[in-house]
């Protein structure tokens, strides 16, 4: 068996072992990925993402999005070369999420090499347009004239605005998000809140590679966010109708407050998948 470091290059030569949605982020800043092959059939794999990167108060960590591996010792082969990355990168600790369904060899073969792991409600939240197009408080909301399509959007306005939130901390999902393309957010059913000029409000979802729209980040500056956010969701919602079937799921990273109050005014009885949380401080 031979490891092999995934890239822009290979990543589609593995697209039957590894989820589309989690492969198409190869490629992007601070994510990194490995593949086991055994005769040149993938058996064990992991994509994992670098945080705190940019940061100088927080410690570096790798949070590991994909893992799989069909045994023991495709596993132990995975782990010894991913230690020696995250060793060079500086990690801290590494931290994992696997759904409960899939991940009880992977689970067990953590805890074997130092992993704290437990089962857990997930973050994630997935439902249809339709469902949150049914939600009756959307329906009160007229979004003004100053919420307005992605779009529309100058490229030097969005630039700023980007600018604008990184600074005051608004990343969402997306570590990267100060290198990522305008075109990897969806320009149709994402939107904005200009005044004066200025964008002071994002919402920003991509289409993932299996069709999914995933809220990435939903911030806006300034005294009036709190009326700013529901209208910009209202625009969002309503031009996703106009575009995407009623069954197209929408994806919720519950990840930070806003995206938990989200959560729970759409879902008030919604519950992420179960999961396995797992942790491990690293060597320095």
């Amino acid at each position: 068996m031979e490891t092999e470091r995934l890239s822009e290059d290979n990543v589609e030569n593995f697209g039957e072992f590894i989820p589309a949605d989690i492969g198409e982020n190869i490629g992007r800043y601070f994510y990194n990925g490995l593949i086991v092959k055994d005769r040149d059939i993938p058996v064990a794999g992991m994509i994992w993402e670098l945080k705190n990167t940019m940061s100088e108060k927080s410690d570096i960590v790798s949070s590991i999005v994909w893992l799989k591996a069909d045994n023991e010792e495709a596993f132990t082969l995975l782990f010894h070369d991913y230690d020696e990355l995250i060793s060079e990168a500086g990690v801290a600790r590494s931290v994992i999420t696997l759904p409960a369904r899939t991940g009880k060899f992977e689970k067990q073969a953590l805890k074997n090499i130092g992993f704290n792991v437990k089962l857990d409600e997930g973050d994630t939240i997935v439902s249809t347009l339709a469902e949150i197009t049914d939600i009756g408080f959307l329906s009160k909301i007229k979004p003004g004239d100053d919420i307005k399509p992605l779009r529309s959007a100058t490229q030097r306005g969005f630039n700023l605005a980007m600018r604008r939130m990184i600074k005051a901390g608004h990343t969402g999902l997306c570590e990267d998000i100060a290198y990522l393309p305008r075109l990897y957010f969806e320009n149709d059913v994402s939107c904005y809140y200009e005044d004066d000029g200025v964008i002071s409000g994002l919402f920003l979802c991509h289409l993932t590679a299996s069709d999914m729209l995933k809220v990435v980040l939903m911030a806006a500056i300034g005294k009036d966010y709190v009326k700013i956010l529901p209208q910009m969701i209202a625009q969002a919602v309503s031009s996703a109708n106009e575009k995407y079937d009623p069954q197209t799921q929408v994806v919720i990273d519950r990840h930070n407050y806003a995206s938990l109050a989200l959560g729970e005014k759409f879902f008030p009885r919604g519950f992420g998948m179960p999961v396995y949380v797992g942790s491990r401080d690293e060597k320095r």
